[in-house]
């Protein structure tokens, strides 16, 4: 049995959502580590509300990416 044929994986379309990926990973890692960076200077529960609201920032940008990615599959 032959697999049916399928059209290419656009690589432009997957490598943009790989760069914004990775652009809204970096900001929020940098957001994260000021704000846990106040936290240990004595700013306060704030702080960890910033931290923990980069990290979930951060899963969903790669929930996002993951899902993009499957779309983008999907339709090759």
């Amino acid at each position: 049995m032959t697999e049916p044929a399928t059209a290419p994986v656009n690589a432009k379309t997957l490598r943009s959502l790989f760069v914004r990926m990775v652009v809204i990973e970096v900001v929020c890692v940098a957001v994260a580590i000021g704000a846990f960076a106040g936290f240990v200077m004595g700013l306060g529960k704030v702080s960890l509300v910033v931290f923990a609201a980069a990290l979930v920032a951060g899963f969903a940008a790669q929930i996002w990416f993951i899902a993009g990615w499957a779309k983008a599959t999907s339709k090759a």
